[in-house]
């Protein structure tokens, strides 16, 4: 599951162009703990899951799906490099 969540944040992240640091802030966390969770080291809390969705604007069930919108977002983003 921590692959699934670590992809979901660091697409969320890119696409509301917000750096580790940025996120780690809003969050509370350091960003070193960020990075882990983005490289499938750690799983989040469910506290912390909701704090990522209230920071992202979306619900649970989100953080856990493909949004193909979105990763289509991310491609193009990422592309534009």
């Amino acid at each position: 599951m921590s692959r699934v969540i670590g992809n979901r944040i660091r697409v969320y992240r890119k696409l509301n162009d917000m750096r580790q640091q940025a996120l780690a802030d809003e969050l509370g966390i350091n960003r070193t703990y960020l990075s882990k969770l983005e490289n499938y080291i750690h799983n989040p809390s469910p506290e912390l899951m909701i704090k990522l969705c209230e920071v992202f604007d979306c619900n649970l069930g989100e953080m856990f799906t493909i949004n193909v919108e979105n990763l289509e977002k991310l491609n193009n983003m990422e592309n534009r490099d």
